[in-house]
């Protein structure tokens, strides 16, 4: 035993010695061999795109744990937000768009979701009767499909027929149109009444030449959209609408309802061809547009014709004692009131809006791509010629005449069959074309803003702002050519070309982040339009694909 325990001390102390020597041998065999570092510059590389991947995951991973739906998604999804989110509109940084003035970023996009359904659908019972209009009128509506008012309908019909004067605001699509002409046509048939029971007939009532309401919209598009809209009615109601054109023979014509663009009224007027002894009732459209240095001169003259309803009408007997004033829009710039200030007592004015007014469509889907001059042409054709292998109807904007003819023939030149729609053009080029597009004659319209102010577009699937506007207005007002009441589902594209964009993309961003208002809501005035156009140094793009 004691042999056996000497022999195994013997060999365990060989295999240490074996094993520190093979050591030994090992480190003086490697000793001299040159050793590879990194350079520290590229170690700190490293080590920052390994936080930058950290730092991405981690809030990635954040994100996930959210409940509430994605309200903005991005390229670079670190910049994607949540609803529920809490945004610092001071920490630019955070914004996708914070960088977008240099082109280090050209090719970056960013996507607002749609989060909620049209806010201009409302979710209460209440009927048209309800509201004041007589029940003829109702089984009208229901056979056009009109069962259930909207909520700017709900709130304005009540007022207008109480004789208010009344600023009435809301947003795009939400059925401004009828929301007045309703009362309107229910104030005619109140009148007419009124001298059947007091002259025993309507002899009292003359309406030759004399109408009883004038409507005055900024184009002539729009003028006769809402001719048609008061047309689809008429079976219904005893009232006379009629379109006033450039040129208007001088018989005598009856007209109830009387619907105009400034200049071709105040020609009438002039020439004495149209007569407001009986005026009762002036509704102004699109009032943001009128109001701007375009129209103002036209519409104070208009308006000091006239003498203004101060007090409300409680007798309910079919007769105002003046004039009530209407103005109807999407958007409302500040300047307006300092300007009715001097017409009419603003405290005589009943202020009628929704909730949706001036805010972003939470059930439209608006894409922002910055992209550069020489890919827009390109880009342009490749999404048009998608929609129409989708066959959805594309509204096309442009900010200027020149672009508007420029697209028509690139559009045309690379096989897509197109229309255009400008002020430049004369009437008779203007005459049909927005028809020929609402009713799918062509699926494909490039248009300045003449297009985007009240034209009911429930056709349109997308728009495209190829330029993009100068405005928030402008792009309120372009946006809301899609998601309307009885409209299908729509998309905007837009794209972000010049440094002067990404200001206003800011401001969008801003207000879909923190849920709000848009700020900075005015009108396109003209000053205000030249001296851009003067910073600007005019510049006129050709993108040639």
């Amino acid at each position: 035993m004691e042999n056996l325990t000497r022999s195994m001390l013997l060999r365990s102390s060989s295999m240490r010695w074996f094993v520190n020597s093979c050591i030994y041998v090992h480190s003086e065999a490697f000793q001299d061999l040159p050793r590879i570092t990194c350079p520290l510059k590229i170690q700190k590389k490293i080590q920052y795109a390994r936080d930058k991947k950290l730092k991405e995951s981690f809030l990635l991973n954040q994100q996930k744990k959210r409940r509430g739906p994605l309200i903005i998604s991005c390229k670079r999804r670190q910049y994607n937000f949540y609803q529920g989110e809490v945004f610092n509109e001071f920490d630019t940084h955070k914004l996708v768009s914070c960088g977008w003035k240099t082109n280090k970023r050209l090719g970056d996009y960013f996507t607002i979701l749609p989060y909620s359904n049209n806010p201009s659908i409302s979710e209460s019972s209440c009927s048209f009767q309800e509201l004041g209009i007589n029940e003829k009128l109702c089984e009208g509506l229901r056979q056009l499909g009109i069962t259930s008012p909207t909520e700017i309908q709900q709130y304005a019909i009540p007022r207008l027929l109480r004789g208010s004067n009344a600023i009435c605001t809301a947003e795009t699509g939400s059925g401004k149109t009828l929301a007045y002409l309703l009362p309107a046509i229910e104030w005619i048939i109140r009148q007419k009444l009124y001298f059947k029971s007091n002259e025993g007939d309507e002899s009292g009532y003359n309406n030759m030449n004399n109408p009883n309401t004038v409507i005055i919209t900024p184009s002539r598009e729009l003028t006769e959209q809402v001719m048609s809209v008061a047309e689809s009615l008429k079976p219904y109601a005893d009232f006379d609408p009629f379109l006033l054109g450039n040129s208007r023979k001088h018989n005598q014509t009856p007209m109830d309802m009387l619907i105009s663009t400034p200049g071709s009224l105040m020609k009438q007027l002039k020439s004495k061809q149209i007569s407001c002894l009986n005026l009762q009732h002036m509704i102004i459209d699109e009032s943001d547009t009128l109001f701007d240095d375009s129209f103002i001169s036209d519409i104070q003259k208009i308006l000091q014709m006239f003498h203004v309803q101060v007090v409300e009408n409680e007798d309910n007997n079919g007769l105002l004692g003046g004039t009530q004033i209407v103005l109807v829009s999407a958007t409302m710039p500040d300047g307006v009131e300092t300007i009715l200030g001097d017409l009419m007592p603003l405290d005589a004015v009943a202020k009628i809006s929704t909730q949706g007014l001036h805010r972003l469509q939470p059930h439209v889907k608006q894409k922002f791509v910055r992209i550069n001059t020489q890919s827009k042409g390109q880009k342009l054709v490749e999404i048009v010629k998608s929609n129409i292998d989708k066959n959805e109807p594309t509204l096309i904007f442009v900010n200027n005449n020149k672009t508007c003819y420029y697209l028509d023939k690139m559009l045309n030149d690379n096989g897509i069959s197109c229309l255009k729609l400008n002020g430049e053009m004369s009437s008779k080029e203007r005459i049909g074309v927005f028809r020929k597009f609402k009713d799918g004659f062509l699926n494909v319209l490039v248009a300045t803003d003449i297009a985007s102010r009240g034209l009911d577009t429930v056709n349109v699937q997308h728009v495209i702002n190829y330029d993009f506007p100068t405005f928030i207005s402008d792009y309120i007002h372009r946006v809301g050519r899609v998601g309307r009441v009885g409209s299908t589902e729509g998309q905007v594209t837009s794209f972000v070309t010049h440094k002067w964009d990404v200001e206003l993309v800011w401001k969008i961003e801003i207000a879909a982040r923190k849920m709000r208002k848009l700020q900075d809501v005015n009108a396109n005035i003209k000053m205000k339009l030249s001296e851009l156009d003067t910073a600007k140094n005019d510049v006129f793009e050709l993108n040639i694909i």
